[in-house]
């Protein structure tokens, strides 16, 4: 048996490649709440991350509507930077899920305001535990997955 155990979630990471664009899309545009935001610049962060030639660390906090869920952003300073893929068969790439109410008119409203998404609109799900529900990728301004899922009708 572990003398360690697991107590919970804490947040869920994203870098990002200008902090307040990507603040634009997840509270401006999804309407999640900024908990905070502050430039790390001291020298533990960069050895926290792996990145010692990084001057800082810009991050902000969001949650969830409607949980308590966080969501790290994280802009680094100093470093070059390139964007990873946005291809999810890939490994190493990840999304982000959060249910939704009206995924057409989530949709709909989204796709007006100028966000991409990897289909032509909400995909229902056929099989399995979600039969029912519709799925939605979309990709955030950094090409980051952020998936809506509107449950099955009960």
């Amino acid at each position: 048996m572990s003398a360690w155990t697991i107590e919970g979630v804490r947040h869920g990471g994203i870098t990002v490649s200008d902090l307040d664009r990507s603040l634009e899309f997840y509270c401006g545009l999804l309407g999640f709440e900024l908990l905070w935001r502050r430039l790390y610049e001291e020298p533990q962060i960069t050895r926290i991350v792996g990145i010692p030639e990084a001057t800082g660390i810009e991050i902000a906090m969001v949650r969830v509507p409607g949980g308590e869920v966080d969501v790290e952003l994280l802009e680094y300073q100093g470093v070059a930077r390139s964007a990873a893929t946005t291809d999810p068969s890939q490994p190493g790439t990840g999304h982000f899920c959060v249910f939704v109410t009206s995924i057409e008119a989530l949709h709909a409203e989204l796709a007006g305001r100028g966000v991409r998404f990897r289909s032509e609109g909400p995909v229902e799900m056929t099989g399995g535990p979600n039969a029912g529900g519709k799925t939605l990728y979309s990709l955030d301004p950094d090409g980051y997955i952020f998936e809506f899922h509107q449950r099955p009708p009960r």
